[in-house]
């Protein structure tokens, strides 16, 4: 590619949220609070009966899972922590192989061309290693840590519109 066909690609591209996996997430988003001033964030605990169509590899996760997320917004970039609890994700892999730290970088991508993106991903010989929906929320955790050290994900990025019975907010107010 040239360098103005790399310009016009990524002109529209948009980097929607940065995430880190921690073994602590009250931990993680004190220190983020206590540094960096960003907060406050919404904490959501994710199940198999929050989080649907959970897939790992392309297998179906059928067992119990559970994990932690918080977000918080710095400017128009999301900042999201994710604290395992038990179950079959890629988040205690990572901490396992790689410690406590950056996860993934989140793209956002209009539903209408999910479908395509993704198969071009499959064609570079990039597969998925996680996906799952959420309130309407779609995830692709594209396999680009051994060409990245990173992982890149695909989402739509939906406004969710949650009731205050779905998350909490820390600090408390």
């Amino acid at each position: 590619m040239t360098n103005e066909e790399l310009r016009q690609l990524n002109a529209k591209r948009r980097i929607h949220q940065i995430a880190f996996v921690t073994r602590d997430l009250q931990k993680s988003m004190q220190a983020w609070i206590d540094n960096l001033g960003v907060g406050p964030w919404m904490v959501l605990t994710f199940t198999e009966r929050s989080l649907t169509y959970l897939k790992v590899d392309d297998r179906t996760v059928t067992e119990p899972f559970e994990f932690l997320v918080a977000l918080a917004w710095m400017g128009d970039t999301q900042i999201e922590l994710i604290q395992p609890v038990h179950g079959p994700t890629i988040y205690e892999d990572h901490l396992r192989r790689k410690g406590e730290g950056l996860h993934h970088i989140k793209e956002k991508i209009a539903d209408a061309d999910m479908e395509s993106v993704v198969a071009g991903y499959r064609e570079k010989g990039i597969s998925v290693t996680q996906t799952g929906l959420f309130a309407g929320d779609v995830h692709y955790y594209l396999d680009t840590e051994p060409r990245l050290d990173f992982i890149h994900e695909l989402g739509n990025c939906l406004d969710l519109k949650l009731t205050p019975d779905q998350y909490r907010v820390y600090p408390p107010e």
